[in-house]
């Protein structure tokens, strides 16, 4: 366990951990759990979002020694984004080490290490990935390519060269698939694809690696983003040639070259092409072409494409959701057609999950409804909208809003 303290030695981390051991002798509600009950208090009152960063940051502790707790990886993930987003890294690093030392003989694991790799790279603290990475004992590749993608991840891309070219020799770590596809994708980012491209052809024979359709992807994500059509094609070709199958990645990347030349029709066509071939479509995937349609005033198609996204066979059931994107595009296109009843619905559908539309977007509808002689419609946007709206926002809505009320007023007057 010495190993495993070395990440919570430095006194800063010490003094606030010291704070959180004494919150947790006072305070009754952050008592160690013994029952199952006790646990899944506690584990609501972390989600509630009501709770500070302290308290989260008690919470936490004090469940350390259970080990139902130890293995919830997405109550970690929640709790790290939590105090990251509330600016705590403090914290993350005293609930993150405490955990190490909380690990029952003979953790920690290269898998709970890596999980703290990827923790601490979600909270923005690469350097304590880096940390973590140097327990893993014996060093692996697996390791590696954590602390490669958590660099990446905080776009440190010169310290993934540099880690890349470095700790493999260091620590006689051979750098297998995993780590080469985050190097590919770390120069591509860079906008070195020449090198990228030199990698990808070199890894068979100087790492004994073989691309698969994940380091293809990169490549082509390279291609696509420089607007270098005939390789993209080309490399297309030598995925079909390794007999490579192509991912969900691999057709998003077709879609979205397809919409580029305005061929979005084209794209559509791949979206029914990848269910025959036993590929799911994804959010990605719709988003991708509905955006290429709307682009090209094509928004009947989009809307037709829409409504088709909750019908999709999927491996584990049907169906693919929008996101707040999907409405947006929609919205915007609808408005600009003048379709305002078709784009009321869409704006009510979004208002209904929650999502709270740019303003602009939805002043241009009600607007648009106004003008259409519409005001019913245009009063159920305003209050659905309103309902939707929160935070410092809300009072903004409501002087947009004052302002329309005026308006149907009038109307009616």
């Amino acid at each position: 366990m010495a190993a495993a303290a070395a990440l919570c030695r430095s006194p800063s981390l010490l003094s606030r951990r010291h704070l959180l051991l004494r919150l947790l002798s006072t305070q009754t509600h952050t008592q160690t759990p013994t029952t199952p009950a006790d646990l899944s208090r506690l584990k609501a009152s972390i989600r509630d979002a009501a709770t500070t960063p302290d308290a989260i940051a008690a919470l936490f502790l004090s469940a350390l020694p259970h080990p139902a707790f130890l293995a919830d990886r997405p109550l970690f993930a929640l709790s790290v984004r939590r105090l990251a987003s509330a600016g705590r890294r403090d914290l993350v690093a005293s609930v993150l080490s405490s955990s190490l030392t909380a690990l029952p003989s003979p953790h920690p694991s290269e898998g709970f290490l890596i999980r703290l790799i990827g923790l601490y790279s979600a909270a923005a603290m690469p350097d304590h990935s880096l940390a973590a990475f140097r327990l893993v004992n014996p060093p692996s590749d697996r390791a590696l390519s954590a602390l490669l993608s958590a660099y990446h991840d905080n776009r440190l891309y010169d310290r993934v060269l540099q880690a890349f070219n470095t700790l493999p020799a260091e620590l006689a770590i051979k750098p297998g698939l995993v780590s080469h596809n985050v190097l590919l994708k770390t120069l591509v980012a860079t906008g070195d694809l020449a090198a990228a491209r030199a990698l990808f052809d070199e890894m068979p024979e100087k790492a004994g690696v073989h691309p698969d359709i994940v380091s293809c992807n990169e490549i082509l994500k390279g291609y696509l983003s420089t607007g270098d059509d005939a390789a993209f094609d080309q490399l297309l070709k030598e995925i079909t040639e390794r007999r490579l199958k192509p991912s969900v990645g691999t057709y998003n990347l077709r879609m979205a070259l397809l919409c580029a030349r305005e061929r979005s029709f084209e794209a559509q066509e791949l979206v029914d092409a990848m269910g025959a071939k036993g590929v799911a479509p994804n959010r990605a995937s719709f988003n991708t072409v509905i955006k290429g349609l709307c682009n090209e005033g094509e928004v009947g198609a989009a809307m037709a494409l829409f409504r088709r996204m909750p019908q999709v066979p999927r491996q584990n059931g049907t169906g693919v959701s929008p996101n707040f994107e999907t409405y947006i595009m929609l919205l915007e296109a609808l408005v600009n057609k003048r379709l305002f009843d078709t784009a009321s619905e869409v704006c009510k559908e979004c208002l209904r999950n929650k999502w709270a539309l740019p303003f602009q977007a939805v002043k241009a509808l009600v607007q648009g409804l106004l003008k259409s002689r519409k005001a019913k419609q245009a009063n159920e946007v305003l209050v659905a909208m309103r309902k939707a709206v929160k935070g410092d926002a809300k009072q903004e809505w409501i002087k947009v809003e004052a302002h329309f009320q005026s308006v149907l007023d009038a109307n009616k007057a």
